[in-house]
């Protein structure tokens, strides 16, 4: 009894003298207490009690977790109607996959959608599209020569490669004066690898312009451009045979325009080439001759030179415009004299070190070091020691600029000069005359 009573089920009736059963031990097989029948019919009850709000207990967690799934179904159907439509999207499309041929959202760019144009005048920037139009025109020009032998050293023969670009079907060819001077043998490859001999027919040093020809008809003439509508930053492509690698292509852009250069001659003689394109498209020894094309494979220059400390390309390469180079060739194939316009004045370029040195009024410009007789420098008044600072209100920094403005005008046309004389600013207008042929 003790025992019970500790296990906190409180204090119940007095118990009888005799157990209640005629058997006592069969509650204790069961593990019944010796109470009384009333009392342990209440202790089954409360049992079975238990038991029923357990299992009540357990039916309205089910419920709840029932409603919780519902809910949670019916939230994900209006996320997935509902949304959809406030963005203008189909709910149906989404589910079987169709949005994605309907988008209508602004495309990024990408290489199929990209139109490969640099402007509506340069043509397209695909430089493989360029090449395949402009390679066929190309030419490689292999040149010999052999020099003469004395009792101290014998003959040998000197070897050269360059450039030239198919100017007409019947086999005229344009290239640089310097790739063909002094040359006793010329051949020229075509691009499809046929080799033929050429004959020079006539030079222009001036400008560093030769025509060859060979004897065969239905070439590809290039397409000719305007070299007079370049702006700096286009697409250009330089073709030709850079170290006798032949139809070699390179590209870059005009990296500046009108640059006047000095050069000198295989005989030494020197001369300025004025209004040359710059680019920065790899040129190197070889490419003399050879085509420079715009974004439409229009010839628009023909390459002639590099500055370079290494005699390798560093990307500053120089072409005549073609629009010079064509003049200078239709006088040639016509049998005519290249015009060279001439004013008869030499001179040579002020610079700081000259002005303090001389004590003059400016620190550039060209000072005039001779006047020919009879020219019109003379006839305008032009003197030795005077010094040109601008032509046709364009300024003059250097002799150069002088030559290349006098070279823009034709025979018969006026230019108009600003000069000092002794320190007195003075102008003068000049006629352009043609250069007198002993001077050539």
């Amino acid at each position: 009894m003790d025992e019970y009573q500790q296990t906190g089920q409180g204090q119940g009736p007095p118990l009888p003298d005799k157990p209640y059963y005629e058997e006592p031990a069969a509650g204790a097989r069961y593990g019944q207490a010796q109470y009384g029948q009333q009392d342990y019919q209440h202790h089954h009850q409360g049992q079975h009690e238990g038991r029923r709000k357990k299992a009540r207990n357990g039916v309205g967690a089910g419920r709840i977790v029932l409603v919780s799934a519902i809910s949670a179904i019916i939230a994900a159907l209006l996320v997935l109607l509902v949304m959809p439509a406030l963005f203008g999207v189909n709910p149906y499309d989404l589910v079987t996959g169709k949005v994605k041929k309907n988008q209508t959202a602004t495309p990024v760019s990408s290489a199929a959608k990209v139109t490969n144009v640099v402007s509506t005048s340069q043509g397209a920037a695909d430089v493989s599209t360029i090449a395949k139009k402009v390679t066929p025109s190309i030419v490689n020009v292999n040149v010999s020569s052999t020099t003469q032998g004395n009792m101290f050293f014998q003959s040998s023969v000197q070897e050269g490669t360059g450039s030239g670009v198919i100017y007409t079907a019947d086999g005229y060819i344009i290239t640089n004066n310097h790739v063909v001077e002094g040359a006793q043998d010329i051949t020229v490859t075509l691009a499809s690898g046929t080799e033929l001999k050429a004959k020079v027919v006539g030079t222009d040093p001036e400008n560093d312009i030769a025509v060859i020809k060979i004897d065969k008809t239905g070439l590809p003439p290039i397409n000719i451009g305007n070299s007079d509508n370049l702006v700096v930053g286009q697409l250009v492509v330089a073709v030709g045979s850079p170290l006798g690698f032949e139809q070699t292509v390179t590209a870059g852009i005009i990296s500046a325009l009108h640059r006047n250069l000095a050069a000198d001659s295989q005989t030494g003689q020197s001369n300025v080439l004025t209004d040359l394109i710059q680019t920065d498209a790899p040129i190197n020894p070889g490419n003399s001759g050879g085509g420079l094309c715009d974004g439409g494979a229009q010839l628009i220059g023909i390459n002639a030179m590099i500055a370079s400390e290494s005699g390798g390309s560093v990307g500053i390469g120089f072409a005549i415009p073609v629009n010079t180079a064509k003049r200078v060739a239709d006088a040639i194939i016509a049998g005519k004299a290249v015009s060279h316009p001439y004013v008869g004045v030499q001179g040579q370029s002020v610079t700081t070190d000259v002005a303090t040195q001389y004590n003059l009024p400016v620190t550039e410009g060209a000072m005039v070091t001779s006047v020919m007789p009879g020219s019109s420098a003379e006839k305008a008044g032009l003197k030795s020691g005077d010094i040109i600072v601008s032509a046709d209100g364009q300024p003059v920094k250097t002799i150069d600029d002088l030559i290349a403005a006098i070279r823009k005008k034709n025979v018969g046309d006026k230019i108009s000069v600003t000069y000092y004389e002794n320190g007195s600013k003075k102008s003068a207008d000049m006629t352009i005359q043609e250069e007198p042929a002993n001077l050539n």
